[in-house]
């Protein structure tokens, strides 16, 4: 595949150094798929930047994440948080906001220029991106073993060590919630069984990109040609 798509968080508390290393990617597509209020609550990097068209959805309007319910409402313990998220990945490829992102982002892929950057995030750049990339990769051919292991790579990019007690602290400031550390790993982190399950859900993959998301058979030929390397 060519060196041009990137995943990642949200950018909201992008530091100055970030910035800089963004701004030499060329990036002129950023697929956001979090939901309005999330969207509010942390506000875009990308906003500012002229040549960038930002992707998203409003379909949710603003109706409350459904981890955030979760976290202010259920029962934290590792089982419980396991299935939510086994839930979660169920649910996420036919959310319609989701979908339309998703669609929109592929599109842009398809039609854009070989020098053009593109980067899709969510809040934490694992579940709605680490789908949304497993998508691509799987269509364009790639081993499905190297699928897995570029979702799993959040567990490794991400530095857990200072990240889980900054969110536990959020959730009890926020939520007045105690949550252990290994409870909040399990919601922060991914596990190959959430990638399967929403595989499993969509089913085959390319018939999920023409029937669910109704890309077209121009579309897809445009991604092989303009994404894989001769």
């Amino acid at each position: 595949m060519r060196d041009r798509l990137f995943r990642s968080g949200q950018f909201s508390r992008a530091t100055e150094d970030d910035v800089q290393t963004l701004a030499g990617l060329n990036i002129r597509y950023v697929a956001d798929l979090r939901r309005p209020r999330e969207r509010e609550a942390e506000p875009s990097h990308w906003v500012d930047h002229d040549g960038v068209t930002i992707l998203s959805s409003d379909h949710a309007g603003h109706a409350e994440p459904p981890h955030l319910a979760f976290l202010r409402e259920s029962d934290l313990t590792l089982d419980n948080i396991r299935g939510f998220m086994m839930q979660t990945y169920q649910r996420l490829p036919f959310d319609a906001g989701n979908k339309a992102v998703f669609k929109a982002g592929f599109e842009a892929l398809a039609q854009s220029d070989a020098e053009d950057g593109f980067v899709v995030h969510c809040a934490a750049g694992k579940d709605r991106t680490g789908i949304f990339c497993a998508l691509l990769l799987t269509e364009l051919g790639v081993d499905p073993e190297a699928v897995r292991e570029d979702y799993l790579m959040t567990n490794t990019a991400v530095d857990y060590d200072e990240l889980a007690p900054r969110f536990a602290k959020r959730i009890r400031d926020t939520m007045g919630r105690d949550v252990g550390d290994r409870e909040i790993r399990a919601f922060l982190g991914v596990e190959g069984d959430y990638l399967t399950t929403a595989l499993d859900a969509m089913g085959d993959v390319s018939g999920y990109l023409r029937n669910e998301l109704g890309l077209s058979e121009t579309v897809i030929a445009q991604l092989h040609e303009r994404l894989k390397t001769p």
